[in-house]
């Protein structure tokens, strides 16, 4: 895979990640009294504080802001970042998907957080791959240490 179709597929995959973040957010509330619990100041029993706010917010923020640096940053900076963040990405995901799963509720809201979590660990697998597979080759574009960029030659 060149790294046009890498960036592109990564791109759409980390957008996807945020897209279905949003929407288990929004199922969420269509649990019979999750948005009156919300009204009270309370998720899930816990108080529903700043911090909790945050949280959420980074959820979503952060797969937007990987979308648009695997669009910018160099090959070899973007693979790594795909790979320590789809990572840490799923393991979060992880965590809150299994304390809902340990709890006995599966609904709607658990099951796009598990797609979610399995599109992490997809974009961790698939930067991962892009790593160990050589840069340079025919049609490809190499780079300088000079920072020059110059067509490779086979």
């Amino acid at each position: 895979m060149n790294a046009l179709q890498f960036r592109t597929r990564v791109a759409v995959l980390w957008m996807a990640v945020a897209v279905a973040t949003v929407a288990q957010m929004l199922l969420y509330l269509l649990i019979p009294g999750a948005l009156e619990d919300m009204l009270a100041g309370q998720i899930e029993g816990e108080a529903l504080t700043a911090g909790v706010g945050y949280q959420m917010a980074l959820l979503v923020v952060i797969p937007l802001a990987m979308t648009t640096m695997t669009l910018l940053a160099r090959d070899r900076v973007n693979r790594y970042a795909s790979l320590v963040v789809g990572l840490l990405v799923g393991l979060l995901g992880s965590l809150l998907v299994g304390d809902h799963l340990l709890d006995g509720v599966v609904n709607g809201h658990v099951v796009l957080a598990a797609v979610a979590v399995l599109l992490a660990f997809l974009i961790a697998g698939l930067s991962a791959a892009e790593l160990r597979r050589p840069v340079s080759g025919p049609g490809v574009t190499a780079e300088e240490p000079t920072g020059r960029r110059h067509p490779a030659t086979v």
